[in-house]
């Protein structure tokens, strides 16, 4: 299914890494017992992003690339010092949390690691990720890598910001957590891509997932829906 306006994921360009720099005073909150033996120091070299989750799914660990990645991407909120210690599905929007539940699931279940890829934009770049979800001994909780694997720029035609048309009638602007596209209020299947919205977060924005992006990305991990009749 795709939307209006919506371009895929183009796979075609040259892949690039993200900047390598170092962000000063990273605070990693390392739990070597929750990690097994060596573990530690691999995932803390690694230039991408990496967290720990407990088995309940809650962060216990960040690596000095999380923060990099934090401040790329949502900023100051997502820092290692604020996420630490709290549920990892707070910080997924509510249409996503049943599809990152069934990742986990799977991963426990089958005992090895699952993928996805999910796109993480910024004003400037259209960015793809992968999320890399490693089960660790039973008990002991997950290791999740997050690894830029696509960045261009963007070809996507660009909308002014139009509080008017964006806005719904409870006063919120409804921006997909994956492309960052935005909903037209008078156009129900249009979502257009509004870099100043991207680039200036705002707390009238709520996040929910369009139709595209549910099934280009997360498509192999909706749960099939039940038959009636």
């Amino acid at each position: 299914m795709r939307h209006r306006g919506a371009a895929p994921c183009d796979r075609s360009h040259v892949l690039k890494s993200a900047p390598s720099y170092k962000i000063a005073n990273v605070y990693t909150g390392v739990t070597p017992a929750k990690l097994p033996d060596k573990m530690p120091a691999a995932v803390e070299s690694s230039p991408h992003a990496c967290f720990a989750l407990t088995e309940s799914l809650d962060i216990c660990y960040c690596n000095s690339a999380w923060d990099r990645f934090a401040l790329e991407n949502e900023g100051p909120n997502a820092l290692a010092a604020s996420i630490l210690h709290k549920p990892f599905l707070q910080f997924v929007p509510d249409d996503l949390r049943l599809i990152y539940k069934e990742i986990f699931q799977r991963a426990r279940a089958l005992g090895r690691m699952q993928s996805l890829d999910y796109e993480c934009s910024s004003a400037q770049a259209f960015r793809v990720y992968r999320m890399q979800v490693y089960p660790l001994r039973p008990g002991c909780g997950f290791v999740v890598m997050n690894s830029l694997v696509i960045v261009h720029p963007h070809t996507r035609a660009v909308c002014e910001p139009n509080d008017a048309r964006y806005r719904c009638q409870l006063g919120l602007i409804h921006m997909c957590a994956n492309c960052r596209r935005t909903l037209r209020m008078d156009e129900p299947e249009t979502w257009d891509w509004i870099p100043a919205y991207v680039e200036h977060p705002r707390r009238d924005v709520t996040h929910t997932i369009c139709p595209f992006c549910r099934e280009y990305y997360y498509g192999a991990y909706l749960v099939p829906k039940k038959q009636t009749g």
